[in-house]
């Protein structure tokens, strides 16, 4: 419900990369019709040049989530772009003083937290939660899902569906970064798969999980594969430096991760913080423990079945897909974004170049924005509601359940249909 009359008002809490995205976008898409009331951020340099950037009072700039949660209602909508660990909290505490929100995935990874604030949502009816699955609204499964729709090729029969991490991305990220370790994060199909769920469940439209299992392991990002004699703890000091595939000094010095916590404005100065950073460390003396693989197998309504994979071992970064159907099949890769088709009945191929510009996530961040602001003026639901949102993370948790018991299936169906 929106308390303001001229501009949509947003108060950000975590003024991290997604929030930043976000903000970006409303600049570029709606400059004049937002205004940014307040701000929760630890960083002192960010949380000031935030405020100085938006011109908020500073009555309105807060050091931390909880100092923000405990002013009445300060805008519209609340952006929670905090760590993942947080997400819970803050969405019930901001949902409880009739904050819409927009609600940085995953909404929590533990499944009691998940069940709470579902609970919480559906007690506050009048309350818009907008997940950022972004990818429903990227042109290209946007593109996938028409396709699908129209049956052209007859209807789905089974789908094979890759998450291709990257090998650099991935020791970025999972083994040195902020979504390493399950205990303070989540498991990696939950922190990075969620969104590839969720991602499953547009495709298919109205057919629901019924069951999944899965399969990985941790097995390379890991002290076995560490050999004093020819490695050093800190990347800088390694002889190895210049030729490991995973050394700090090369990953960072190519400028193949370009934007993360340290200076990069030059090689001197990468240098100087891996020294001090932990991003510096050697891949096999971290304190990760996600898997650095998993493979999950889906049965959703109909009989039609999925297969999910995801993988630290590519040399790209982005998302591959084979839609198998009765007479034809589907076939889509990312960056370059194209699009296959191949008719049985003709043997007629058709390929599509989506041609689609680069920004995040395909350029799916601009369009879940523009997709909010203009649903949000009409009062309309979100494709990506929290209601939409929480049977995707309730498969990727039960998929970890089930790697984690040596690949149990799991019944989804009925644990959704016990939740409502």
């Amino acid at each position: 419900m929106r308390i303001s009359k001229d501009r949509i008002s947003f108060s950000i809490i975590g003024l991290g990369g997604r929030s930043r995205a976000y903000l970006n976008a409303l600049k570029e898409l709606f400059a004049g019709k937002f205004e940014v009331s307040a701000i929760a951020e630890p960083d002192k340099e960010k949380r000031e040049n935030a405020a100085k950037e938006f011109d908020i009072p500073s009555r309105n700039v807060f050091e931390s989530d909880l100092a923000l949660m405990e002013k009445p209602r300060l805008s519209d909508v609340a952006v929670i772009g905090t760590q993942d660990g947080l997400h819970y909290r803050e969405a019930t505490a901001l949902i409880g003083k009739g904050y819409d929100l927009i609600l940085e995935k995953p909404i929590s990874s533990n499944i009691n937290e998940i069940t709470s604030l579902y609970e919480c949502y559906k007690k506050h009816p009048g309350v818009t939660v907008a997940v950022c699955h972004v990818l429903r609204y990227s042109k290209f499964f946007n593109k996938l899902k028409e396709i699908i729709d129209s049956e052209r090729l007859g209807k789905v029969v089974s789908i094979a569906h890759n998450e291709n991490i990257g090998y650099y991305h991935y020791a970025h990220s999972y083994v040195r970064g902020p979504w390493n370790n399950s205990e303070t994060s989540g498991p990696l199909i939950m922190t990075k798969s969620c969104h590839d769920m969720d991602i499953l469940l547009y495709l298919l439209g109205d057919k629901r999980a019924k069951t999944i299992s899965s399969v990985g392991s941790l097995s390379f990002f890991c002290e076995k594969n560490y050999n004093a004699e020819t490695m050093a703890e800190k990347c800088i000091n390694c002889p190895q430096k210049d030729v490991c595939a995973y050394s700090a000094v090369r990953i960072y010095g190519t400028k193949k991760i370009k934007s993360i916590v340290f200076d990069m404005s030059s090689v001197e100065k990468i240098n100087e913080s891996l020294g001090n950073n932990k991003y510096g460390r050697c891949v096999f003396k971290c304190d990760n423990n996600v898997c650095d693989h998993q493979s999950s197998s889906i049965l959703f309504d109909d009989g039609v079945t999925a297969t999910f994979s995801l993988s630290a071992f590519t040399a790209k970064v982005n998302r591959s897909i084979k839609i198998m159907c009765e007479y034809g099949e589907i076939r889509g890769i990312e960056k370059p974004y194209i699009i296959e088709t191949t008719d049985f009945r003709t043997d007629k191929t058709t390929v599509i170049d989506l041609d689609i510009a680069e920004g995040g996530h395909g350029g799916a961040d601009k369009d879940f924005i523009k997709t909010f602001m203009d649903k949000y003026v009409q009062s309309l639901p979100m494709e990506s509601s929290l209601d939409k949102s929480i049977e995707s993370h309730v498969m990727a948790l039960f998929a970890e359940k089930s790697r984690l018991n040596g690949g149990q299936v799991q019944n989804v169906e009925e644990f959704m249909r016990n939740i409502g």
